[in-house]
């Protein structure tokens, strides 16, 4: 007898279940992103062509990711790419995986931005992004505002390199200067002190007792991307202090906060007197405050 053929739609019917027994949230959807990344389908035609069947190599992989992700790797290490403001980043295995909530970064980053090019429209704008990551931020900044220049830093050379990737796929690659080092020390060599239109950034900010409770996806992720140390505060005591250096006068200081942490992260700010006293608070949806934003006096 012939080996049972099974279409897509047999396959994601397959995943479906296997990983609702392993407790993976929103299997349905998990299943079709699979299957859209070994097809190359959008999920439209995965349906309207769902009696097609796959390859034989393709089927193996299908079920092989499906399985990774019953083990509970996380889903843009096994596709290689998570989407982020509606744009395509390469992901892999011991990069920070961008979130939607740094979305409102993003937004509010370029919010400003965009203030400063409708008063100034002839000056370049320069920005510093702190620990980059996979470039999710700054190359989103760089796309919409085309004379911004990005001093992105990370201490990952493997982040940097992925980082790179992705800006020359967004052919922004030309805005970025990627900058392997420890917050801003390497820009002590570009002459910056003074010069900044905007410091932006994502720190680590998990409490160190609260790592071992992450899901087990997260707990995948590399542990210095999230640490934020015994209060979830250590990189903002370190990166407000020092970003008005770099600030030029009423230049901002824009950053995600984790949950719980506006009280903590406001009192270091105050506690810097070239900030003006009251930051901006931006929140999600839900009502969870996400970002702060100060300005140098």
């Amino acid at each position: 007898m012939g080996e049972k053929k099974e279409s897509i739609k047999d396959l994601i019917r397959w995943a479906r279940h296997y990983l609702n027994s392993k407790k993976i949230n929103n299997p349905q959807l998990t299943a079709e992103i699979i299957a859209e990344n070994i097809t190359g389908k959008e999920k439209i035609n995965l349906y309207l062509d769902r009696d097609t069947e796959l390859s034989k190599e393709q089927k193996a992989l299908f079920k092989k990711n499906i399985r990774r992700c019953g083990r509970k790797i996380p889903l843009a290490y096994i596709t290689g790419e998570q989407y982020f403001m509606g744009y395509r980043f390469l992901i892999r295995p011991g990069i920070f995986i961008p979130r939607p909530e740094t979305e409102i970064l993003v937004e509010k980053a370029i919010q400003f931005l965009e203030e400063i090019k409708k008063n100034h429209p002839a000056r370049d704008i320069i920005v510093v992004d702190i620990g980059t990551g996979s470039g999710n931020i700054a190359i989103s900044i760089a796309k919409k505002i085309k004379n911004a220049f990005i001093y992105a830093v990370d201490v990952s050379s493997l982040a940097l390199e992925v980082a790179k990737n992705n800006a020359k796929a967004h052919r922004v690659h030309h805005q970025i200067d990627f900058l392997l080092g420890d917050l801003f020390s390497p820009l002590k060599e570009k002459g910056l002190e003074g010069r900044a239109d905007l410091i932006v950034s994502n720190p680590p900010y998990v409490e160190e007792e609260k790592i071992r409770s992450l899901p087990e996806e997260v707990k995948k992720e590399p542990t210095f991307s999230l640490n934020g140390g015994r209060e979830g505060v250590t990189f903002y005591k370190k990166i407000i202090p020092t970003s008005p250096r770099w600030l030029k006068k009423g230049g901002v200081l824009m950053l995600e906060i984790g949950y719980n942490q506006l009280e903590k992260v406001a009192k270091i700010i105050y506690e810097v007197q070239e900030f003006v006293d009251i930051p901006q608070i931006f929140y999600d949806l839900e009502g969870i405050a996400r970002v702060i934003s100060v300005r140098k006096k």
